[in-house]
């Protein structure tokens, strides 16, 4: 049997959903061999997520550009630590392409169907198939299993975020003026994946009227036209665009609870253990729902179930963010903050 390589560098570049996910590689290989030199390829927006991190050795930041020169440059740092292996987690032609420039020896992907943009080409070993819907995490799993680090499955799975000590004393001040609050997070990546604000400000009124709160409106600068009409007259605090990811993050881990739609946030708020009430329409959440036990999603107005406490089941098939209602999702954060 081939012996797990000593260094491995990882190729995900975003989102920042998928690259929190994607961590358990690192955590996974880190757990079983401490001293295996992990490095990590990403975009600037999702560094934040490794900088720091305590399984990633080396963080190299692939700026989104076309520039020749640039790249070449890039390319010369992913090649100086000398990789044993390189994993693409991200399964197109870029991320895929980069891990063969690395030079390492071993290039591994995705099996073949589940890869996009004949990203295949690319890779001299691919991971073990499994099922289509199999959670993201599951399938992210199976890159250090193959590797030899750890057995087939997801009870090694750990997601770990840094704690940036700026960022943790932002969100503890918050947390020691305002008490600990319930995010509702307003944005989404895509037009249909948003959430009425109708519906976010009648949640966001009975958790103020029921003395739920404190309520925080979270977000990207983009949401505060949302923000503005959500809370419009409520007693909340408006923090969309005004919190770095690490801060977030932060947050996310002395929150109570958060309501979502399927986006970044959510994957953040699920990797530090808060619950999440996780709103999906056109996405699939049992591929990319919130991991792990005691979130509930819902999906077309369709309660999900879970299994085995670790990815949402597929549920109803796609259908329109509003099909979901506010009393639903009301009720399934109130049942959420009772837990806690």
């Amino acid at each position: 049997m081939t012996p797990p390589p000593r260094s491995v560098l990882c190729v995900r570049l975003g989102a920042i959903g998928d690259v929190a996910n994607a961590l358990v590689v690192a955590t996974a290989i880190k757990d079983a061999a401490p001293a295996t030199e992990v490095g990590w390829a990403v975009h600037p927006l999702s560094a934040p997520l490794l900088e720091g991190h305590p399984c990633v050795d080396r963080v190299h930041v692939v700026p989104r550009t076309k520039s020749p020169g640039v790249l070449r440059s890039v390319v010369r740092g992913l090649r100086a630590p000398r990789y044993a292996a390189a994993l693409d987690l991200q399964r197109l032609q870029k991320s895929s392409l980069l891990a063969r420039l690395s030079g390492a020896g071993r290039v591994v992907g995705f099996d073949r169907p589940r890869c996009k943009e004949a990203s295949w080409l690319w890779t001299n070993e691919r991971i073990e198939a499994g099922p289509r819907d199999e959670h993201m995490v599951l399938q992210y799993m199976r890159f250090p299993a193959r590797l030899g680090f750890t057995e087939l499955g997801g009870a090694a799975a750990r997601r770990a975020l840094p704690s940036p000590a700026a960022s943790a004393a932002f969100a503890e001040d918050l947390v020691a003026r305002e008490g600990a609050p319930v995010l509702l997070n307003l944005g989404a990546s895509r037009p249909e994946k948003l959430w009425p604000r109708a519906s976010f400000r009648e949640v966001a009124a009975a958790l103020v009227e029921r003395g739920l709160g404190p309520v925080a409106l979270t977000g990207g600068p983009g949401d505060r036209g949302a923000a503005a009409e959500v809370g419009e007259g409520l007693d909340v605090l408006d923090l969309t665009g005004r919190t770095s990811l690490p801060e977030l993050w932060e947050l996310c881990r002395r929150s109570r609870a958060m309501l979502t739609a399927d986006t970044g946030p959510m994957h953040l708020c699920a990797a530090v253990g808060t619950p999440v009430v996780a709103l999906f329409g056109p996405g699939d959440p049992a591929r990319t729902g919130p991991f792990g036990a005691g979130h509930v999603v819902f999906r077309g107005g369709v309660r999900v179930g879970v299994h085995a406490g670790e990815s949402p089941a597929r549920g109803s098939a796609r259908a329109p963010m509003g099909d979901t209602s506010a009393a639903q999702a009301l009720e399934a954060l109130a049942e959420q903050l009772g837990r806690v």
